[in-house]
């Protein structure tokens, strides 16, 4: 998967560099969405859905079966459920990014941009509704959520433009707003996310959500914008978060905004609303999964190795100096620190470079690395920012690069430029998943 694996081991000390690449390798690969809709879904007489907390919903009756999603893995998700369902299903139509490819042709595939929606996105999004409309009484609907679906899965609400939503979705991006705060923007400019795709739904169908989480604490309204999760957001929450951050938001977005506020807009459904009572809500695989997969990789090749946990989050350059510093406190035994979350990177108002969060924290970490440690920072969808890269591995190796003065490349945001010339730099393309962000630091000795 680590397409330039041979660079960065030939670099960074050999051994270490390679178990830890290794270790994020078996990560991403237990989260493989095929796998896990194969693990979650079974069709033996009676159809049954398990989600990661040991649920399960049976569905002994059903006439047709449609499916709808969006998202990083909606391909891969799309392609396993009709391993299993095959010619049961009836119709079916998912939006994934560019380059995304899958091998049934009963769920047709719109490719659409990523993170800034577009106008494949939108006829996307039509064509999941026209297949939603096919749906009937006894008819069971599944929809496919995973990362990437906000953008990918866009309809604005009356009055508000794409262009407007591209424009809003820009500016939150680079304002330092964490990612649930955008969402929550998102959903109140949207005629699908917080719950609303419910409502292009027949009230009597089943609807069987399976959902790869990509964010932390696993929130359900939040992974994708929650397209069919009852919203706790309101417009007035997403007009202070548009204050909150000074964004400058559109025309068309303050009209509709302000007016929701006022209540002459119908707000997002909540708890309670009927629209939910035939609805599972599904989540079959996080961020939680993939890093104990990596920390029972490395336990296997003699590492004492812990799990931090999956919700960090903050700015990516105090992640990046905190396991700096963790990691150098620890150094001496065999031992590694598998930490999952989702970090955010707040931009300059100008001269920006190249780089991503992942990136950002690695160079911020190799400021401050100073014993033998080896360090790597990977998205798990493979995409990492505005660059082509997943992330980066930095270790002592890269101390030469002091003279480099890296605290200037971090200060204008070129984290990106920085890595490649310490060859750090993780290269896999997309994954085809996506469950956040993980960083694994690791003593070991070389030989």
């Amino acid at each position: 998967m680590i397409a330039n694996r041979r660079e960065i081991v030939k670099f960074h000390n050999g051994r270490p560099a390679k178990l830890v690449l290794a270790a994020l390798e078996a990560a991403v690969d237990s989260a493989r969405p095929d796998a896990l809709v194969k693990q979650a879904v079974r069709l033996d007489g009676k159809l049954s859905v398990r989600d990661i907390y040991g649920n399960t919903a049976k569905f002994q009756k059903f006439d047709s079966v449609y499916v709808v999603g969006a998202g990083k893995a909606a391909g891969g998700m799309a392609d396993a459920l009709y391993s299993i369902l095959k010619n049961r299903i009836s119709a079916g139509a998912i939006t994934v990014p560019h380059g995304t490819r899958i091998k049934n042709r009963v769920i047709k595939v719109t490719e659409a941009s990523h993170p800034v929606p577009d106008k494949s996105g939108v006829e996307g999004t039509k064509k999941i509704v026209d297949v939603l409309g096919k749906a009937g009484q006894g008819d069971l609907v599944f929809v496919l959520i995973s990362g990437g679906g906000s953008a990918l899965m866009p309809m604005p609400a009356p009055g508000v433009s794409l262009h407007d939503k591209q424009r809003i979705t820009n500016l939150l991006l680079g304002s330092g707003a964490s990612i649930h705060e955008v969402n929550v923007v998102r959903k109140h400019l949207s005629s699908v996310k917080g719950g609303q795709l419910l409502r292009h739904i027949n009230k009597s169908c089943t609807v069987v959500s399976l959902i790869l989480s990509d964010v932390i604490d696993d929130d359900v309204a939040a992974i994708a914008s929650g397209p069919t999760c009852p919203d706790n957001s309101t417009f007035k929450d997403a007009q202070k978060i548009l204050n909150k951050y000074h964004v400058k938001s559109p025309s068309a977005v303050d009209r509709h905004i302000s007016k929701g506020a006022r209540g002459k807009i119908n707000d997002t459904p909540k708890p309670g609303d009927p629209v939910f009572s035939k609805v599972h809500n599904m989540i079959i695989g996080n961020n939680v999964v993939a890093c104990k997969s990596a920390v029972n990789y490395l336990k296997q090749h003699g590492l004492h190795a812990v799990h931090l946990g999956s919700e960090f989050d903050g700015e990516a350059q105090d992640f990046g100096r905190f396991l700096a510093r963790l990691s150098s406190d620890l150094a001496g035994a065999p031992f590694a620190i598998v930490a999952g979350g989702e970090t955010t990177v707040k931009l300059n108002k100008s001269r920006n470079g190249r780089g991503g969060r992942n990136q950002e924290a690695a160079l911020a970490c190799a400021i401050e690395l100073g014993q033998d440690i080896t360090v790597a920072f990977m998205g798990t969808d493979g995409i990492d920012g505005n660059s082509d890269a997943a992330g980066a591995l930095v270790s002592k190796a890269t101390s030469f690069s002091k003279k480099m003065d890296l605290q200037k490349y971090l200060d204008r945001h070129d984290s990106y430029h920085a890595l490649k010339k310490m060859h750090s730099l993780i290269f896999t393309g997309y994954t085809g998943t996506n469950v956040n962000d993980i960083a694994i630091a690791a003593s070991v000795k070389s030989r």
